[in-house]
């Protein structure tokens, strides 16, 4: 299924885990709200493909890959992203300036992972940095380190 012009749904929720990772009807809706109002424009702002780490997961999913028990990614309200020759601090200010209306934008491991606000919540539109300790983030420091 076609999201937008440049996203698929099978694209937002591959895994590599052999789980099953079917979203249900909202989280369908909500990755085709994170695609049109903030991954599109966003790649068209940049000029460049984006390629998606990870999208929706289930909790088998996000179990499996160590990911957090509130994780927006479980109501497909997130994905985490890179674009070639982009480092992810060079990616979260190019998201930060864009004025898209994104939740939080975290400059991970190599990637950012991007969010938008639950339905009828107001987007924060914040940016932070999330700081590992034996391959586990242990903090997050608002704005770009």
């Amino acid at each position: 299924m076609q999201l937008s012009e440049h996203f698929t749904l099978a694209e937002l929720t591959k895994t590599n885990t052999g789980l099953d990772n079917e979203p249900n009807n909202e989280a369908v809706m909500n990755l085709k709200r994170l695609v049109t109002t903030v991954l599109e424009p966003l790649r068209l702002h940049i000029g460049k493909p984006i390629i998606v780490n990870s999208g929706y997961r289930s909790q088998a999913v996000n179990a499996k890959v160590g990911g957090s028990r509130t994780s927006s990614h479980l109501n497909g309200l997130a994905a985490d992203i890179r674009i070639e020759g982009m480092t992810a601090a060079e990616l979260a200010v190019a998201i930060a300036h864009t004025g898209l209306p994104y939740d939080k934008a975290i400059n991970e491991h190599g990637w950012v992972h991007i969010q938008v606000a639950p339905l009828g919540m107001k987007p924060r539109s914040e940016l932070y940095t999330a700081v590992f300790t034996e391959g586990k983030p242990t903090i997050y420091l608002k704005g770009i380190v």
